[in-house]
């Protein structure tokens, strides 16, 4: 035979706590009455017979029954009770799984605040996070656009929801009608009546607050705020969660940036060494080719020009010395001729050797040497060259003073080659940790983009740059078509 529920029997037990009773006492009292006629009417006992079928019976049946009735009105309540508590846990376990089975913060949100809609069996409500001391609506559900718009982000401690906020309270207000703290905010004005804050937190703090409305009077007992407590802590653990990951999430993609920056430089700093070494070879075969270039030329110079004044100096010394004897006349003639020949051996091998390295760079200074160099430029070209120099010369490294040195007479003999100048100009700036040498001229100048392009004239600005920063300094070119050309070389002079 099936078992009845609690709720049936409750029912039935009352309809029958009053039923079995009274039909107890309407059949005693007619046997009672029925055997009183029968018996003539024995007075006593019909009385007695009253007393007892007709109340005393039937008021114990009624108070058995009501005793029963309370028993499983008891037991019903226990009933709901558990089944309520079951449908709770339930609600918690899928709404844990709900906002665990994503990280994204968004979608958290909205599912969370869909399933406590569903179980509070309400229509309207918001989640607000906490961001930079205010109330920032992320999701909403039933509620006008207008309402949306007037409060995007509330303050904390403004109407129920920023109080729930700020106190870390859960503020339930069944009928918002009769609060007339609370009569001019949003929630009134959307018609709602009765509203529930919920703070959502996190172990050590308010993150947001879930807001719950109904357009309808409802109180919400002290097991639906408590369920709804568990849910804010739920929900804040998962928000945390999801926070948490959009960080990791974006130090990921800063990280993977910064990889593929790196990358990017390495592969630059890769691609720029290759052409530096190919252009570092191109340099070096360059300054070779200039070097046997230059040697070629010395030899040919000694051989064209020393060696013929040594012969004819031989020539000449013997022949004073035949004539010494016969005509010394004519032998003083040919030592003068000699010693002419001598002169000019001196001044080509003079020559030679300032081509090499010049002398007056080891023995004087960098200034004697460029003054030098511009007198010696000047005259071979027509071309005016003047130094100038600021500051207080002095001496210092003697690799440096070589670099800055060979970078003038690179660039004075551009000069002659290139730029159809009429006025050259070196300009020697002496600082307190550092040399600042310029060489400027009046001529066609060049567009440097051009020029770059142009191997020959590109690995002479390129061997210059070399030079300079071989001895930890810089050099730099400005020029422009029709404007002249100033080369500028910085080095250190501590």
């Amino acid at each position: 035979m099936p078992s009845l529920s609690p709720a049936r029997l409750v029912r039935q037990l009352l309809f029958h706590r009053w039923f079995i009773p009274l039909t107890l006492s309407v059949i005693g009292c007619g046997y009672v009455l029925w055997e009183a006629a029968w018996l003539n009417g024995y007075a006593p006992r019909t009385l007695l017979g009253l007393v007892l079928l007709g109340v005393a019976g039937p008021g114990l049946a009624w108070a058995t029954l009501t005793w029963t009735l309370r028993v499983a009105q008891g037991f019903q309540q226990t009933e709901q009770r558990r089944e309520r508590q079951h449908q709770q846990l339930l609600a918690l376990n899928k709404i844990g799984e709900a906002v665990n089975q994503s990280l994204e913060l968004d979608a958290v949100l909205n599912h969370a605040l869909d399933l406590v809609l569903e179980l509070m069996r309400l229509e309207s409500g918001q989640v607000r996070l906490v961001q930079d001391g205010r109330l920032v609506l992320r999701a909403a559900r039933c509620v006008s656009p207008t309402f949306v718009a007037a409060e995007p982000a509330i303050d904390l401690g403004q109407c129920v929801c920023g109080k729930a906020a700020q106190t870390g309270e859960l503020i339930a207000i069944s009928d918002l009608g009769r609060s007339p703290h609370f009569a001019p905010t949003a929630c009134a004005c959307e018609k709602f009546e009765a509203v529930l804050s919920v703070p959502v937190r996190t172990a050590d703090r308010v993150v947001g607050v879930i807001h719950l409305a109904s357009q309808m009077p409802r109180t919400f007992d002290a097991a639906e705020r408590a369920l709804l407590t568990t849910i804010g802590g739920q929900l804040g653990g998962a928000i945390e969660k999801a926070r948490l990951h959009a960080e990791l999430k974006t130090l990921n993609q800063q990280l993977e940036a910064h990889v593929a920056e790196r990358t990017h430089e390495l592969v630059a700093a890769k691609e720029e060494l290759t052409r530096k070494a190919d252009v570092l070879a191109q340099v070096l075969a360059e300054e070779r080719r200039i070097e046997e270039k230059t040697r070629a030329q010395i030899a040919h110079d000694l051989h064209d020009g020393v060696q013929q004044l040594i012969i004819g100096a031989l020539f000449e010394t013997q022949a004073a010395r035949d004539a010494l004897q016969r005509n010394p006349l004519a032998a003083t003639t040919r030592l003068v001729s000699a010693q002419d020949l001598l002169r000019r051996i001196e001044a080509e091998m003079r020559r030679a050797i300032y081509s090499l390295r010049p002398v007056a760079l080891d023995a004087h200074g960098l200034v004697p040497a460029l003054r030098e160099l511009a007198e010696g430029f000047a005259r071979r070209t027509q071309i005016e060259c003047r130094v100038s120099v600021e500051g207080t010369p002095r001496r210092f490294n003697p690799d440096a003073e070589v670099v800055t040195f060979r970078i003038a007479q690179e660039a004075l003999n551009n000069i002659h080659a290139h730029a159809h100048a009429q006025h050259a100009h070196i300009h020697l700036a002496w600082g307190v940790r550092e040399l600042h040498a310029e060489i400027v001229d009046d001529g066609a100048g060049f567009e440097i983009a051009q020029v770059t392009r142009q191997t020959r004239t590109h690995l002479g600005l390129i061997g210059m740059q070399e030079r300079a920063e071989s001895v930890g300094g810089t050099f730099a070119v400005i020029s422009r078509r029709g404007e002249g050309t100033r080369v500028s070389v910085r080095v250190p002079v501590n």
